[in-house]
C-alpha cells in the first residue's frame, strides 16, 4: 500500500542527548568486547556482522577512511574517555548493567539503555528534563519487562493512561519468563524504582559529553546538513518507503502534527522509526548520516548481505513467513499460533520488517502483517551478483 504523506518536519540540528547516550553505549560496548586489548577506545568501533559479535573493529575499517567522520568520532571519544572512566570506575554498576540488556539477548541491536536515549529528542542538555526521561524510560521498561506494549487496548486510550495502567502490572510474575540472565533481570526490575537516581547520576556525565559533541560538531556539520538536504531533495522518497513498509500511513494521516525527521551521527548507518499511538506527540524517524550511501555494499557485498541471511536462518522467523504465505495475520493471531510472547513476536517482526521481508497495515485496532518481495529479491540479486564471477574447476579431472 503506497502513501503520499508529505507532512514532514526536517530537524536540522543534532540530537545532542541522543548522541551523548550513544557515546556512553560505545564505551560500555568497548568494556565488554572480547578483543578490546587490541584497540584503544578512540580507535575502535563495534563490529558490524555475525563474525564480529561482541568484538571490535578498527574505526578506519568501519568507515573506510572517511577522514572527516573518523576525525570527529576519534576526537569525541578521546575527550569523553576520562569522564566515562570516572563514571564507571567502581560505581554505577546498576547503570552499566542496563547497557547489557538486549532484546531476546541479541547483541547485534542496541541495548535497553541505549534504546532509551535513541528516543530522547532534544537538541540541548537543558531541554532534557526528568519528565521526558521518565516517559521514555517507562515505555522501554514495559517492553523489556514483558508487558505487551502492542496490546489493542493501547489504541482505545491515550498513551499516558495506558502507560499508567500498565505500570501497575505485577512485574515480579514476569521475571521468570524473561530471556536475560538473573543478574540482568533483577537489574532491570530495580531500575524502575531507581529512575530518578539514574537520571540524576547520568545528567552531569551527559552534560559534559554534550559539550564535547557541540565543540566538535563543525568537523561533521557539512556532511550532516548534506544528508538532510538529500532527504528533502528526493521529495522524502526514502521516508515514505519506510512509512509504507511498517504500515503507518493511516496513523499519520490522522495527525495534525508533522512527522519529524532527524539525523544521527554516532549511529551513522541506522534507520529507526517511532510511532506508538495517535495521541503520542513525538512521532519521528531517524536516519544515520550514511544510511543513504552504498559504500558498505561496495566494500563487501556478502558481509552486508549477512544480516539478511542471518534473519532468514532463524526457525521462528521461518515459521512467521510460512504462516504469512497462507494469509495476512494480525499480531495476536501470530503470537498465539507460534506460542510465543508478544514481546518475542515484536522482536522477530521488527527484524523481518527492516529487511523488507514483511510489511504491515492497520485496520481498526489491529496491525496486520503480510509478505513483501523486496527482501527476498535483495537476497536473490546479491547472491547472484556474488556468484557470477565464481570459476568452478573439476579438481577430480586427470591432468
Amino acid at each position: 500500500m503506497k502513501t503520499n504523506f508529505y507532512n514532514f518536519k526536517l530537524i536540522e540540528q543534532p540530537l545532542l542527548v541522543n548522541e551523548a547516550g550513544l557515546m556512553v553505549y560505545l564505551y560500555t560496548n568497548y568494556l565488554a568486547a572480547k578483543n578490546k586489548n587490541f584497540f584503544s577506545f578512540e580507535d575502535s568501533y563495534p563490529g558490524f556482522n555475525y563474525s564480529q559479535d561482541m568484538n571490535l573493529t578498527s574505526i578506519d575499517t568501519a568507515f573506510y577512511n572517511n577522514k572527516a567522520y573518523i576525525d570527529f568520532v576519534r576526537s569525541v571519544k578521546k575527550e569523553s574517555l576520562p569522564y566515562l572512566e570516572e563514571f564507571f570506575h567502581d560505581q554505577n554498576e546498576d547503570i552499566l548493567n542496563l547497557f547489557y540488556i538486549f532484546t531476546e539477548n541479541d547483541g547485534n541491536y542496541l541495548p535497553f539503555m541505549a534504546g532509551v536515549f535513541q528516543n530522547i529528542n532534544v537538541s540541548s542538555i537543558k531541554e532534557f528534563s526528568y519528565e521526558i526521561f521518565d516517559l521514555v524510560f517507562n515505555l522501554a521498561f514495559l517492553r523489556y519487562i514483558g508487558v505487551d506494549i502492542d496490546d489493542p487496548e493501547l489504541k482505545s486510550t491515550t498513551i499516558k493512561e495506558w502507560s499508567k495502567k500498565a505500570l501497575k502490572s505485577d512485574f515480579l510474575s514476569l521475571i521468570a519468563s524473561l530471556p536475560y540472565e538473573d543478574k540482568l533481570s533483577m537489574a532491570l526490575l530495580r531500575s524502575f524504582s531507581n529512575k530518578k537516581s539514574i537520571y540524576d547520576r547520568l545528567y552531569p556525565l551527559l552534560e559534559k559529553i554534550c559539550q564535547i559533541l557541540e565543540n566538535n560538531f563543525y568537523k561533521i556539520q557539512d556532511e550532516f546538513m548534506d544528508h538532510l538536504k538529500k532527504i528533502k531533495k528526493d521529495d522524502y522518497k526514502k521516508v515514505n518507503e519506510v512509512i509504507d513498509q511498517v504500515g503507518l500511513a493511516s496513523f499519520l494521516s490522522k495527525r495534525d502534527e508533522p512527522f519529524n525527521i532527524y539525523g544521527l551521527i554516532l549511529a551513522p548507518n541506522m534507520t529507526m522509526i517511532q510511532f506508538i499511538s495517535e495521541d503520542y506527540d513525538d512521532a519521528f524517524i531517524k536516519f544515520g548520516i550514511y544510511s543513504n550511501k552504498e559504500f558498505i555494499e561496495k566494500e563487501n557485498k556478502l558481509k552486508h548481505l549477512s544480516q539478511y541471511l542471518k534473519i532468514l536462518g532463524d526457525p521462528t522467523r521461518i515459521d512467521i513467513l510460512d504462516l504469512l504465505k497462507e494469509k495476512n495475520y494480525y499480531a495476536k493471531e501470530l503470537s498465539d499460533k507460534l506460542y510465543i510472547t508478544p514481546a518475542t513476536l515484536s522482536y522477530h517482526i521488527s527484524q523481518l520488517h527492516v529487511c523488507g521481508f514483511i510489511g504491515a497495515y492497520i485496520e481498526g485496532r489491529k496491525t496486520y502483517y503480510y509478505l513483501r518481495k523486496p527482501g527476498f529479491e535483495k537476497v536473490i540479486e546479491e547472491l547472484t551478483e556474488f556468484s557470477k564471477d565464481i570459476k568452478e574447476e573439476d579438481h577430480g579431472k586427470e591432468s
